[in-house]
């Protein structure tokens, strides 16, 4: 599996050069002998890949070449970004399916053996998908939202909000579909309100496509209220400062939480994270999700609210008595 995963990525450095890029160069960047190269571009070849060789005062440089039996002049990479996209996770959003059946219509057009070295390289991935919503019942309904967002028309939807008795009907302006921690949301502007709502795909009851057309508002951008929540909600940023524990740092430094963060690593080996985003409910559950190794020192109202939940979680009183 390692020689697989290695010559995936020999195959985007030959397409990514624009010159080329030699046995040498690959050694060195893999830490492996030439000789291990030189298998791996015989494996490519007879796999079915187009290398072409360019030869150079000093060396020769390969690239890889685009295959012109594949439809619409797609490359192998191209195909192969694809397959590893199903196979790491992708192909379980709504239109998964389409995306699997593209794939195995370019499949078809390949060598048998560079299809099955693809389906090799994307076994490399295992998804592993928790909490995400099933929407095969709603392939209808999303077809309506895709349509409504492409031609720019106005939906009378039905729509039942979290802990609502009933569904409530009005008009919406659809705008883009957000997909998130395994759902799938619709960013939409209410023409009586004249904002911007995020709403969950599987809580509509109906969307109806109307011949009503609309144009995207000017003055408020769909990027900049995305950018400013920390997950779904959209609400109003706050500066948030959480403080992790020496154990914890390394873990958070190693990924990006929001946009606007910014750490600040401490004498004592703890680490400071400062952001302003909105989304009460969802940055709280983030916080509470790391327990005791995440203190929460800004701002005093989302402190407060941890507190009372761990107190909630452990069943004591407010004197700290269960």
């Amino acid at each position: 599996m390692k020689q697989i995963v290695r010559q995936l990525d020999i195959l985007r450095d030959l397409q990514a050069r624009h010159y080329g890029v030699s046995v040498c160069e690959l050694a060195k960047e893999y830490d492996v002998h030439k000789r291990t190269i030189q298998r791996d571009l015989t494996d490519l070849r007879e796999a079915g890949f187009i290398l072409e060789e360019r030869h150079t005062n000093q060396s020769i440089c390969y690239q890889l070449q685009k295959d012109p039996k594949l439809p619409m002049n797609f490359s192998s990479m191209e195909v192969a970004a694809m397959i590893l996209a199903a196979g790491a996770g992708m192909g379980l959003v709504p239109f998964g399916e389409h995306l699997r059946s593209a794939i195995c219509r370019l499949t078809e057009a390949m060598p048998p053996k560079m299809g099955q070295f693809l389906k090799r390289a994307a076994e490399a991935y295992m998804p592993l998908v928790r909490g995400h919503k099933p929407y095969e019942d709603a392939r209808a309904l999303l077809e309506n939202l895709h349509n409504a967002i492409l031609h720019r028309r106005v939906c009378w939807v039905s729509y039942c909000s979290p802990g609502a008795e009933r569904a409530r009907q009005y008009n919406i302006e659809p705008l883009r579909l957000l997909p998130h921690r395994g759902g799938l949301y619709v960013i939409s502007r209410m023409p009586y309100h004249d904002r911007l709502i995020m709403q969950a795909v599987d809580r509509f009851e109906s969307v109806e496509v109307t011949e009503e057309e609309f144009e995207p508002p000017d003055h408020l951008s769909v990027d900049e209220q995305v950018s400013n929540a920390f997950g779904v909600s959209f609400e109003e940023p706050m500066d948030v400062v959480v403080r992790f524990t020496k154990d914890q740092a390394p873990y958070i430094q190693e990924r990006i939480w929001h946009p606007s963060q910014k750490l600040e690593e401490l004498e004592d080996g703890r680490v400071v994270l400062r952001l302003r985003a909105g989304g009460f409910y969802e940055i709280k559950s983030w916080v509470l999700s790391f327990g005791a190794v995440a203190e929460v020192l800004e701002p005093e109202e989302l402190r407060a609210a941890v507190r009372e939940e761990m107190r909630a979680v452990l069943g004591l009183d407010d004197e700290g008595a269960t």
